[in-house]
This record gives structure tokens, C-alpha cells and sequence, in this order.
């Protein structure tokens, strides 16, 4: 029994001694994670959780309540004078801009996009400038970054800034020079609600940030909201500690015991440390590194990172944990001795590891795991939720403490955020081009290049760039398509929710059918965040109302806008073989409900019952299909017409579902892009005015029986 005892004593004192040689000595670190996750499936339940109310939840505004406050924040309706009419009219104007049917109603589309992410920038039209045009009248411009987010570390904030000011002075005379005293013509701070220019953010989400015209005072000051999630794009940012990749970043997903982990975790440890792999299989790399958190270290206040030092004291009272008490900014911090109000010693409490947003912890990190109306989780969760959030209990028992957070999501890109923002210090306001860095709402873009009407408006301010000396010049920028473009050949049109969508690079068009006015282009970005910026191929699956993209080797499945876990995969998972590199068209027949996959001279049958290919195939395209041809563009069939349609180049064929025989070949443009109606006169015939010329001829094409 002594014995047991003693062991035990000299177990918890090598414990606490590991606990502070990994703290003070990068390389007595902790050990890597080795213990295997268990394999009992915890947090999966049988039966669905009840979707509950969850306690500080923001109550969603009513549709008519965001079109108020949007139309008056963006496009000047009056707030004691936006009645009915001034309404239509106004929202006539914010559906022309955004490429919209001007219906003056709130449909779903308007109110979609009224949702999404943006600019707190008024808009205009196409790439435009602020009344009387204001701009800097020297070619030098200083900025001075008064704040960071605990989103980044300094050195990535630093970088993204420098890079945004960069895509600017590639193209003009601009000159962007760092200082870090004084007055500098662009302050760049991060605030959050009210945050003393008197233009207050709004909390996660919706507005982004917001930037002033050039000029004295507050001219060019730049200023973003503190309460999103600022990264890089593509999810969180985390840089790691110790462990034997220190200095390197989380790889998310990444492997570890045959599990995929999407954040940082304490999977495999027994001291509570969150940790992560710097690579996406830890299993056979064995990379890993400690996430911040503030038994690590901390970051700005006046204790040259130190951690935290819990328990501490301040104003008498005792903490445990990282507070906002004591401030107005609500940034966590603590104490980096026992007694703050003796030393007055402290540091902000870094955000990157597992901190929340939103809920009503103030930003408190998960705690894994956790009890949620009985079942253990040990990873975020949508359970109880309607909205089909991520969230987490940042206490060991949400059922007992009602403590709760959202988890961190792919975050707003900071480069790409400051280098809209920087436009407007620069003299831009908002272009409708849905192309342009200067669109109002944020789309985020992997490879992202200035487009020619961000150039061209920013030129005409401060002329082209000066710069003759040695090295790669920028490439010209891409160029939003025009739907009537002579070479213009769309990548894949599909019917999904009722509407018959053509895409094209990074843009789509809608339209309600072959006769009515497309509107776009619209940002693909825009509403399927996830996906690549140029589609091979799309279909619905009306079996389960999803919708299926593929791009290169992979396809993506989404339920509305929301992409489905696991996504992408690869096609070999469909079932197709792995020579297979590209889908050319896909549709769903529903004839009998099998989808066709078209690749090459060859396609394949899917069954969406069965989640299988049909046996027999592929087969050649050629041996099975009425005059269609290889290499397709597009396929799809409008619900209810009883027809299908094949396209390849400028020209579709229109195929009759009964017989199966090719009954008319036509001009994609003039026969599906209808520019719009004119109101025909008293005697006169109704005339519909195309958007498109059609060519003089068509391919030929014979009927034969398909065997």
C-alpha cells in the first residue's frame, strides 16, 4: 500500500517537473502524442438530437428586418423614409448590382445574398470612386499597424498586409512604406461593436471591415472586425510550439490513430496539452507541435510571452482561467504571476488553438470531451442545432454549466480582406464587375490575381506603374466573361433547385428556362464556398436533393449551399477507374432515375439507390447515344419537358426522352440566353430581343436506333 502511494507521489511529482522543463526548454517538450484514440464511437447518436435553444444565441433578424437595415446601410434608403415604394425601388437598385432579377421583391436569391458576407462600404457601379474623386496626391504612402488580431501571429499579419499593398503598387506609381511611430496616412487597427470612428461592426459574420477615402484625419484608415475569424482562407492559422516541428503550422485535416482531426486536439494525451500534426498523416510522419494556449505562452501585454499563471489575482479576486474582466475590448488576458495587482504582470491569451466565437463563453476554447444531453463528444458538434453550426461546450459538462461557443470555420482571408479594403484607402468604391477584388462581398480565391477592372480603375487614379527595373512583371488580370463572347464555351449547365445554371470559370449565369433572361455572371465562390474556381461538370440528385460538382480527380456533394463532411473525395470512390482524371458532363435521367457519367468516347451509369455503378459498363458513347458526340461540355434534362440536352461548343442537340431520337440542333447562345422582352405595341407582334447572335450552321446529325 506505502508502496502504491509512493509511486504515485513521484508519478505526479515527474509530471509537474515535464510540465515546466516543456515550458522553459523547447527540447524537454512533452512527449508526442502514442496512445491510440479509443475505439468506443463516442457522440454518435442513435437517435437525432432535439434541436434546442441555446443560451446567448443571436436571434436571426426577419427577412424584412435585413432588407431595412441593408438597404439603408448600402444603398441610402432613407431609415425614417424607406417606406413601400422607396423599398421597391431601392431594391431594384441593389438586385441590378448584384446581377439579380429586378423583381423589387425579397426573394430567396436576393435575400441569399443580402446574407453573405461583405464590405461595410456603400455600393455603386462598375468599378467607380468616391465623390470628387479623392485621392493621394504623392506617390509615397506610409501606413502603421496600430493592433493585431490573436487570431495570427504578428509575423502573418505583418505579411498579409505587406502582400495586399503589393497587388496596389504592382500596377501604379504607389509606393507602401511601414512605420511604426507617428501619424501615418493609413492607421490599420482591429476593433470590435463601437470602436470610436462611429461606424460600429456588427459582431461575427456580415460585416468585415470598412476603410475611409484618402484624406487628412481618419482619411485611408482601415479597420477590421474583431470578432471574425481571421486567417488565411482556408482555416485557422496555427503556428506551432515545441514538439519536434516548432515553428511550423497545423496541417487540417490531419490523421492521427486512423481519425481525421480538423483542429487541434488533446486526442492521445493524458496532461490536456492540444496538439496537432504539421503533416496530414501523423500516423506514419510522426510531425507534430503544441497549439498556443496560454499555459504555453501568452501574447502582446508586458510579460514577453510568459504563460499564464493560474491561479491569479486581480482586484482582490482570484482566477483560474484567461478573463475579460477589467476590459472594454473583451480580449482575453491573465495574469503571468500569482497576484496581478501586486505586479501588475500580464498577457493576452492567445485565440488559435480551440478558442470559440460566437455563444457565451467570450471566447473561452473547447473543452473535449464533453456531455451534451447525455452523450460524450470528443470533437465539435452540429447536434442541437438547426442552423447545422459547429459548436462545442467550452465546460467538461454543457448539460450541468450551459457553456457553449461556435467552432472556428475556413475564417476570412486578412491578405484578401485588407486588399479590398487598401482599394478603398486608395480612392476606389465598389464595382459590380463580380469579378473584381473591389466587389462588395468577400469571396474567398486561392489563386487570386488583380482583374482588369480593378486595374483599370485604379490606373486612371495614379496612372500605370513606373517600375522598369529587373524581374517578372505583373500578368495582365482576368477579364469577367461576356456571356455573348465569341469564343465563350461554357464548362458545365446543370438544373438544380428548379433553375438551369451555366458555369464558366469562376462564374455562373441562372436562368428559370431555355426562354428567359439569364442574370449574372455571379461568383460560383459566392454560393458553394468550397469548391475550385473552374467545374468540369455538375448534376442534381433529386433522389436527395444534393448537388454534385467534379473538377479534375474529385467531386464535391452539397446539400443547398452547404458542402456534405468528408467532401471532396475522389471519383475513384464513385467507382470509376483511376485513368479517369476529368468528368466532361454528368446528368441525372429520369427515365430511370440512374445518373450518366460522360468522360472521353466513354460513359458510365450510376445508381443513386444503390451509391454503385451499374454493371456493364462503361460503354462507348458512340454505340449507345443518338448522334451525341465525345468530348461533351454539358449534359442535362429539364424536368417535365420530357427532353434532354447534350452541349459541345456553340451548339446543343435536344434529345426526346420517349424515342430517343435527336429532334433539334441549335445555338446554345441564342436559344437559351434571351437578353430580354420588349413590351410589344397595340397591332404589333410580341418580339423577344436575343442577347446573342446565331451562326450560319450546324452540325449534321443522323437518328439511329440506340442498341
Amino acid at each position: 500500500m506505502k508502496a502504491n502511494v509512493s509511486f504515485r507521489i513521484v508519478d505526479c511529482v515527474f509530471k509537474i517537473l515535464l510540465l515546466l522543463l516543456s515550458i522553459l526548454n523547447p527540447a524537454s517538450a512533452p512527449p508526442p502524442p502514442t496512445f491510440r484514440v479509443s475505439e468506443e464511437v463516442e457522440g454518435r447518436d442513435l437517435i437525432p438530437s432535439p434541436i434546442i435553444k441555446f443560451p446567448g444565441d443571436v436571434s436571426p433578424k426577419t427577412d424584412k428586418e435585413l432588407a431595412f437595415q441593408y438597404l439603408n446601410k448600402y444603398y441610402g434608403c432613407p431609415k425614417d423614409n424607406c417606406n413601400l415604394l422607396v423599398l421597391k425601388d431601392t431594391l431594384k437598385n441593389m438586385q441590378k448590382f448584384f446581377g439579380l432579377p429586378q423583381t423589387g421583391e425579397l426573394d430567396q436569391n436576393t435575400i441569399e445574398t443580402m446574407k453573405k458576407p461583405r464590405c461595410g462600404n456603400p455600393d455603386v457601379a462598375n468599378y467607380n470612386f468616391f465623390p470628387r474623386k479623392p485621392k493621394w496626391e504623392k506617390n509615397l504612402v506610409t501606413y502603421r499597424i496600430l493592433g493585431y488580431t490573436p487570431d495570427l501571429d504578428s509575423e502573418t499579419v505583418d505579411d498579409a498586409f505587406a502582400r495586399a499593398f503589393k497587388v496596389w503598387s504592382d500596377v501604379t506609381p504607389l509606393e507602401f512604406s511601414r512605420i511604426h511611430d507617428g501619424e501615418a496616412d493609413i492607421m490599420i487597427n482591429f476593433g470590435r461593436w463601437e470602436h470610436g470612428d462611429g461606424y460600429p461592426f456588427d459582431g461575427k459574420d456580415g460585416l468585415l471591415a470598412h476603410a475611409f477615402a484618402p484624406g487628412p484625419g481618419v482619411g485611408g484608415d482601415s479597420h477590421f472586425d474583431d470578432d471574425e475569424l481571421w486567417t488565411l482562407g482556408e482555416g485557422q492559422v496555427v503556428r506551432v510550439k515545441y514538439g519536434n516541428a516548432d515553428g511550423e503550422y497545423c496541417k487540417f485535416p490531419f490523421l492521427f490513430s486512423e481519425k481525421e482531426y480538423n483542429s487541434c486536439t488533446d486526442a492521445g494525451r493524458s496532461d490536456g496539452f492540444l496538439w496537432c500534426s504539421t503533416t496530414y498523416n501523423f500516423d506514419t510522419d510522426g510531425k507534430y507541435g503544441f497549439c498556443p494556449h496560454e499555459s504555453l505562452f501568452t501574447m502582446g501585454g508586458n510579460s514577453d510571452g510568459q504563460p499564464c499563471k493560474f491561479p491569479f489575482l486581480f482586484e482582490g479576486k482570484s482566477f483560474d482561467g484567461c478573463t475579460t474582466e477589467g476590459r472594454q475590448d473583451g480580449y482575453r488576458w491573465c495574469g503571468t504571476t500569482e497576484d496581478y495587482d501586486r505586479d501588475k504582470k500580464f498577457g493576452f491569451c492567445p485565440e488559435t488553438a480551440m478558442s470559440t466565437v460566437g455563444g457565451n463563453s467570450e471566447g473561452q476554447p473547447c473543452v473535449f470531451p464533453f456531455i451534451f444531453l447525455g452523450n460524450k463528444y470528443d470533437s465539435c458538434t452540429t447536434s442541437g442545432r438547426q442552423d447545422g453550426k459547429m459548436w462545442c461546450s467550452t465546460s467538461s459538462n454543457y448539460d450541468e454549466d450551459r457553456k457553449w461557443g461556435l467552432c472556428p470555420d475556413q475564417g476570412y482571408s486578412l491578405f484578401l480582406v485588407a486588399a479590398h479594403e487598401f482599394g478603398h484607402a486608395m480612392g476606389l468604391e465598389h464595382s459590380e464587375d463580380p469579378g473584381a477584388l473591389m466587389a462588395p462581398i468577400y469571396t474567398y480565391t486561392k489563386h487570386f490575381r488583380l482583374s482588369q477592372d480593378d486595374v483599370q480603375g485604379i490606373q486612371e487614379l495614379y496612372g500605370g506603374s513606373t517600375d522598369v527595373g529587373p524581374g517578372p512583371k505583373p500578368t495582365l488580370g482576368p477579364v469577367t466573361p461576356e456571356l455573348c463572347g465569341q469564343d465563350l464555351v461554357f464548362d458545365a449547365v446543370a438544373q438544380m433547385r428548379g433553375e438551369i445554371f451555366f458555369f464558366k470559370d469562376r462564374f455562373f449565369w441562372r436562368t428559370a428556362n431555355e426562354r428567359s433572361r439569364p442574370t449574372g455572371p455571379l461568383l460560383i465562390a459566392v454560393f458553394w464556398t468550397d469548391l475550385p474556381e473552374k467545374i468540369d461538370a455538375v448534376y442534381e440528385a433529386p433522389q436527395e436533393e444534393k448537388s454534385v460538382f467534379f473538377s479534375g480527380n474529385e467531386y464535391w456533394v452539397y446539400t443547398a449551399s452547404t458542402l456534405e463532411r468528408g467532401y471532396p473525395k475522389r471519383l475513384t470512390s464513385l467507382g470509376l477507374p483511376p485513368d479517369v482524371q476529368r468528368v466532361n458532363a454528368a446528368f441525372n435521367w429520369s427515365k430511370n432515375k440512374k445518373t450518366y457519367i460522360f468522360a472521353g468516347d466513354k460513359f458510365w451509369r450510376y445508381n443513386e439507390v444503390k451509391k454503385k455503378m451499374d454493371p456493364g459498363f462503361p460503354k462507348l458513347i458512340a454505340d449507345a447515344w443518338n448522334g451525341v458526340p465525345d468530348n461533351l461540355d454539358a449534359a442535362l434534362e429539364v424536368s417535365g419537358s420530357g427532353h434532354s440536352y447534350f452541349f459541345k461548343d456553340w451548339y446543343y442537340l435536344k434529345l426526346e426522352d420517349q424515342s430517343l431520337k435527336i429532334v433539334k440542333v441549335g445555338n446554345v447562345k441564342s436559344d437559351w440566353l434571351v437578353a430580354e422582352q420588349s413590351t410589344p405595341l397595340p397591332n404589333q407582334p410580341f418580339i423577344s430581343v436575343l442577347m446573342c447572335k446565331s451562326p450560319m450552321s450546324y452540325p449534321t446529325i443522323r437518328n439511329r436506333v440506340i442498341s
